[in-house]
């Protein structure tokens, strides 16, 4: 190969390269933008307690979508997760966490029930081959039904809980509220763990090619499992931090937090189907939604019509998501 004609072909790799790392960076662009555009209608939105309220209230579904992230990128879908914060949620604060000993179980036993769930789940849809859709949405019916069951229906609250478990949600490090280092310690983890080990290129294999996995020796049935094992994990810690916050829980109160989570992350350019997602995009896609949220607010806009707005950047984020599909089939 000629020089020039060399030269040219490294130029055209680079100029490819650029343009392939900046339409990964939409997200964050689209999220700058709104927080200008924000900040001009309401200048109280740009205020350093309104934004690390945002970052507090976010926190939450935040720790959700790190895990419905990893299962999706595999494949899958976990509904069930907003199902899993209600029981981790109800079950902690009702365990009474008014000493040392039952704050620790208060933490312990929650997290065990958020695997647990996100082991059957995967258990179903790893060895069964069970359609995830349907497996999550029916666990997600099975774990509220329990939570009920065991909360009698009613309101579950903890008077006078330990400074530790006070200060799981209601903690402050340095100015910065404690739920906020959970959900950003725990994106850098799963960055880690997708990104630096043999199970993070896994997932991605599996989400690209089932069979092809399958093929070259991958565990493909362990590591789907291993994906709702980590997403039933996050799903407790969510439930964990706001029980913390709350200490006076509805029992339905983590409804609806899966398809938050699930907006987020597809707006953060997780593909649906698979093989694709960057959870510092996932990261991008909370702070939009709480950016929005927080902003209607300021607003005065009502809650019925944030969820609609919340719902129609679902179908947005779906329909890019089809659309980027169609042409990478093309």
């Amino acid at each position: 190969m000629s020089e020039p004609k060399k030269n040219f072909t490294q130029k055209k790799n680079q100029l490819s390269k650029f343009l392939h790392n900046l339409s990964g960076q939409t997200i964050w662009i689209a999220f700058l933008l709104l927080v200008v555009s924000v900040s001009l209608f309401e200048p109280k939105f740009i205020s350093s307690i309104n934004l690390l309220n945002v970052l507090r209230q976010v926190s939450i579904v935040g720790l959700v979508s790190l895990g419905m992230t990893v299962v999706l990128i595999g494949g899958n879908f976990d509904l069930s997760t907003g199902a899993i914060v209600t029981l981790t949620a109800v079950v902690s604060v009702n365990i009474g966490p008014e000493d040392t000993g039952s704050t620790m179980l208060s933490i312990i036993i929650p997290l065990l029930l958020g695997t647990i769930v996100g082991l059957i789940n995967g258990l179903l849809v790893g060895l069964l081959k069970a359609n995830s859709m349907i497996v999550t949405v029916g666990m997600q019916f099975i774990v509220v039904g329990a939570t009920l069951i065991y909360s009698g229906g009613q309101h579950v609250w903890v008077w006078q809980p330990t400074q530790f478990y006070e200060n799981i949600a209601g903690g402050y490090f340095l100015g910065i509220p404690n739920p906020i280092y959970i959900f950003l310690i725990l994106t850098v983890v799963t960055q880690i763990l997708l990104k630096r080990t043999t199970f993070g290129r896994y997932v991605y294999a599996l989400g690209n090619n089932d069979e092809a996995s399958r093929m070259m020796g991958v565990q493909t049935n362990l590591i789907r499992m291993a994906t709702y094992v980590f997403s039933g994990f996050t799903a407790a810690i969510a439930g964990i931090v706001l029980a913390s916050r709350v200490k006076n829980l509805d029992p339905t109160a983590g409804l609806g937090y899966e398809f938050l989570a699930l907006t987020a992350v597809v707006l953060g350019g997780t593909k649906t189907n698979g093989g694709e997602g960057r959870i510092f995009n996932t990261l991008a896609g909370v702070l939009i939604l709480g950016l929005i949220s927080n902003s209607m607010t300021l607003l005065n806009i009502s809650y019925n019509k944030q969820l609609l707005v919340r719902g129609l950047i679902l179908l947005v984020a779906v329909a890019i998501d089809a659309r980027r599909g169609q042409r990478v089939m093309k």
